[in-house]
């Protein structure tokens, strides 16, 4: 029953301990010696207290009602008196006894059925704690279950999503149209930014959200060296700035499969056609909105060669709305920049 609790002192917890073990494992015997002990008072020390002697009947009454509860403290207060009016004709002075029997006999009723009460009231409290310790052992012990199911959830849905990659090239590599192969790795690219973020959830602490840096870097990293030449030149730079912000599954998703787009049309249509190639990416927090960019020092284009009617063209589209913002193609003096920009989701979504 007694438990030790850290934000409890340590006399509280000494306390605890002797409660539980004199009243709650032994409380006949702890009554019966206390008890004897107040007899042994009177009896002994009887003569020279005289009056005093009286008082001495609370310890045998505190202790019934700390024991026994509210009968316990009520009966003994009750026989407080009899049993000191019987103490003091064995030592031969019964002139000791109160001189109000009524008060007395009150006072010993009064003081042990408060006590005793009191008592009641501290088991049940106590017996309440208990109760929800165990309740809440039980949910940290529910909650641990479930997040050992979710990561096994995200560590399956990931090695699913690496199973279909791999037929996906499987085929695409048995396949002479170049376009087919192309294609063929556009989608293990989009795969692959959904599967990282299942990768990511089921390896960090939390179940709910990523940092968006280690994702983007992993993301990039991935995808520049499937498509880009060691040898290349290739000046790559990174940069987060969203503060202490985690993304969730709703927001990361989407935003890979964007970054996967731009990227990939970055490598493909501008690193290859640069004397020294160089890729800036960036993630930042602006006003209430994230800004995503991705800016390369290709020959550039015109934005409104940008076909509507394709498919990167069309999922990004889609994936800005889902997050409620927008993408943008600019032409630079060298190069292009693609921007997307979003609000910050409320703590609600």
């Amino acid at each position: 029953m007694h438990r030790r609790r850290t934000d409890f002192s340590t006399l509280d917890r000494v306390m605890g301990a002797l409660h539980y073990f004199l009243f709650v494992r032994h409380p006949a015997v702890s009554v019966a010696a206390i008890t004897a002990a107040y007899a042994l008072v009177v009896l002994l020390a009887g003569r020279r207290l005289e009056i005093s002697a009286n008082y001495f009947v609370l310890l045998p009454v505190i202790a019934a009602a700390i024991a026994w509860g509210f009968r316990g403290g009520l009966v003994a207060g009750a026989l407080g008196l009899p049993a000191n009016l019987i103490l003091f004709h064995l030592i031969g002075h019964p002139e000791f006894s109160p001189a109000s029997k009524v008060i007395a006999e009150a006072s010993g009723v009064l003081v042990g059925s408060a006590l005793g009460y009191l008592s009641d009231y501290y088991r049940k409290l106590h017996a309440e704690i208990d109760r929800r310790l165990a309740i809440e052992e039980d949910l940290r012990r529910t909650l641990r279950e479930k997040e050992v199911l979710a990561r096994e959830v995200h560590h399956r849905v990931k090695n699913n999503l690496g199973v279909v990659k791999s037929i996906i090239s499987l085929q695409s590599s048995r396949s002479a149209d170049p376009v087919f192969r192309e294609e063929s790795g556009r989608l293990t690219r989009r795969i692959q930014a959904i599967s990282l973020v299942h990768e990511l959830l089921y390896r960090n602490e939390s179940l709910a959200d990523i940092e968006p840096a280690e994702y983007l870097r992993m993301l990039t990293s991935g995808l520049v060296s499937a498509q880009v030449d060691t040898g290349s030149g290739l000046s790559l730079e990174i940069h987060v700035d969203v503060g202490d912000d985690r993304f969730s599954v709703d927001v990361a998703s989407p935003l890979g499969l964007v970054a996967t787009e731009a990227i990939t049309n970055a490598i493909k249509y501008a690193v290859p056609r640069s004397h020294k190639p160089r890729l800036e990416i960036s993630l930042e927090k602006r006003n209430g909105h994230y800004v995503f960019s991705v800016v390369d020092d290709g020959p550039g284009f015109d934005p409104a060669d940008v076909s509507p009617g394709s498919l990167g063209t069309k999922l990004s589209t889609l994936l800005a709305r889902q997050l409620k913002g927008e993408v943008t193609w600019t032409r630079l003096e060298s190069g292009t920049r693609f921007e997307l920009d979003f609000p910050v989701p409320s703590p609600a979504t």
